[in-house]
């Protein structure tokens, strides 16, 4: 198991603010979303309904980023700011 090593700012829709998260940078922004919600969702977040669909995008952007882009691939830097949000 690869060691996280890649920081991103998580603008989680529902949260008062923003959280800092570790990745891998070859993970997928789907692996990125669930990694941000097992942390965030029921701690800082109410719970979701059954079956909520969570998409990414970069922060300040209204298009979602495919599920499968990996984060190395992504040409993100250290630190960028990504919203999750409801589908």
């Amino acid at each position: 198991m690869q060691t996280a090593n890649f920081p991103l700012v998580i603008n989680f829709e529902g949260d008062y603010g923003m959280k800092v998260i570790m990745v891998n940078a070859g993970s997928t922004i789907k692996e990125v979303i669930q990694t941000a919600a097992d942390q965030l969702v029921g701690v800082v977040v109410k719970p979701l309904p059954k079956g909520t669909v969570l998409k990414a995008r970069r922060h300040g952007s209204e298009e979602t980023l495919p599920s499968d882009l990996k984060v190395a691939d992504a040409g993100f830097v250290k630190m960028e700011t990504l919203d999750i949000v409801r589908a």
